[in-house]
């Protein structure tokens, strides 16, 4: 367990929090993962951290793993402002259920990660690359996925509602998982499409991701089924036509490694992300427009950008296409899970093209140009709709800290099943990944490590 690992050395956990709070003073400066560090505050839990390991009691199973959390989700006594001015001063009162589990499990909340404003996009532009300075850390959970790449932390809580745990995974070369819908509590987190959000662990490892999944689903013991080692995966290589060389390169390693490890592969078939894309926007734009207009209808020229293109289309859509794309999603959920009638897990690229700019608005994707976003959640957000367990972990290198990421999706509720299969994956792609930090920044910024 990472706890265990980590109560390896000789220090205590005062001092390991001591030393991680020192990092994140020189370098969070030129990276800006982390919007608020909660310094005195993690340090009183790492003290008692200690005192309950010196009396010989049970500290907990993430007993002082430093944690980050995204800005939207209630964490007290931090500001928790989901990246928007007009909520800069909301301190919440309480921790949100996932939060109060983690510090009931002895982990320490080092700070609250940078979001994109309101969880709306997918490119965290405050947060720069730890590795690759002018490439986007993705979103919205940016700030999760640099604090990671950054060493601030050892695991990061994230939300996902179109893609934005795995996104920012496959950007920054780390690891993450969206749990079955439903299993993780969303209470105190801030609200973006009421059925598509999710809230999970992001690590530098699978393994790292079990063990903080344990604690944030009271009952992860119960999503495990079948041996991993007899599983049959599926692929669908229609479904990533339009990828990158490189991406189906890191396509073809995964599917090798499964083959190595002695599961059986087959093809499948998988709904047409342009199908689903279109699905997606209507819902989105309708379920994100009806939370803004009830709680903040007089906020609406300080919404984010994104936010403000996205409502001014909700208005465009009328009430039976909202309707008809939830009668559809009933289908592709269908169609999704009639694969899992012939296989156990499925394979597909997290995103179609490796990590663009941080500044980009468009990208090429199968030579066409697409905006941004639509590229980005091209091949995840058809999961969030389906509510299926994926990881998102890294499949091949292509420089430092530039990776090309796989989504590995299981049956739902088999959360500890697909959790198992992608830590076998993970080791039988052997991949070292160099997360020695890059200058960023301007020339004032702290010398290079």
């Amino acid at each position: 367990p990472v706890a265990r690992r980590l109560q390896t050395d000789e220090f205590s956990t005062e001092h390991r929090i001591e030393l991680t709070l020192d990092r994140i003073a020189r370098l969070n400066p030129r990276v800006n993962a982390l919007q608020e560090v909660l310094t005195e505050q993690s340090l009183k839990e790492a003290r008692r951290v200690d005192r309950l390991i010196q009396s010989g009691r049970n500290p907990g199973p993430l007993a002082g793993v430093p944690i980050a959390v995204k800005e939207i989700i209630d964490t007290t006594p931090a500001v928790c402002s989901a990246g928007m001015d007009f909520l800069s001063d909301y301190r919440p009162e309480q921790d949100a259920p996932v939060v109060r589990r983690l510090r009931q499990a002895g982990a320490i909340i080092i700070g609250m990660a940078t979001s994109d404003p309101g969880a709306f996009g997918v490119r965290t532009i405050a947060t720069h690359h730890p590795q690759a300075p002018d490439v986007t850390v993705g979103g919205s959970s940016g700030g999760s996925g640099a604090a990671l790449a950054a060493d601030f932390c050892v695991s990061a809580l994230g939300t996902d509602t179109g893609g934005s745990i795995r996104i920012p995974a496959a950007c920054c070369a780390v690891s993450g998982f969206k749990p079955t819908r439903g299993r993780v509590p969303t209470q105190g987190v801030r609200p973006l499409v009421w059925s598509l959000d999710h809230v999970g662990p992001m690590a530098r490892s699978v393994a790292d991701l079990a063990d903080v999944q344990q604690t944030l689903d009271s009952r992860f013991r119960n999503t495990r089924r079948g041996d991993p080692t007899d599983f049959v995966v599926g692929y669908d290589p229609h479904y990533y036509d339009d990828a990158d060389n490189a991406v189906t390169q890191g396509m073809e390693a995964a599917l090798k490694a499964c083959r190595e490890i002695g599961a059986e592969v087959r093809q499948v078939t998988l709904p047409d992300p342009d199908e689903v894309l279109d699905i997606h926007l209507i819902i989105f734009c309708a379920e994100s427009a009806a939370y803004y207009h009830t709680n903040f209808p007089n906020h609406r020229n300080r919404y984010p950008e994104t936010a403000k293109v996205l409502i001014d289309l909700a208005e465009e859509h009328t009430g039976y296409q909202y309707v008809q794309a939830m009668r559809e999603r009933v289908s592709i959920t269908r169609r999704v899970g009639s694969v899992f009638d012939t296989v156990d897990v499925v394979i597909a690229p997290t995103l179609p093209i490796l990590p663009p700019a941080r500044t980009a608005e468009e990208v090429t994707v199968g030579g066409r140009s697409m905006e941004f976003t639509v590229a980005m959640v091209r091949y995840t957000c058809l999961f969030d709709h389906t509510g299926n367990p994926v990881v998102a972990t890294p499949s091949a290198l292509f420089g430092k800290g530039i990776a090309s990421g796989i989504q590995i999706i299981g049956r739902a509720n088999q959360d500890a099943d697909v959790l198992s299969f992608s830590e076998k994956i993970e080791a039988a792609l052997k991949l070292d990944i160099n997360y020695e930090i890059s200058q960023v920044g301007t020339s004032a910024s702290p010398e290079n490590e």
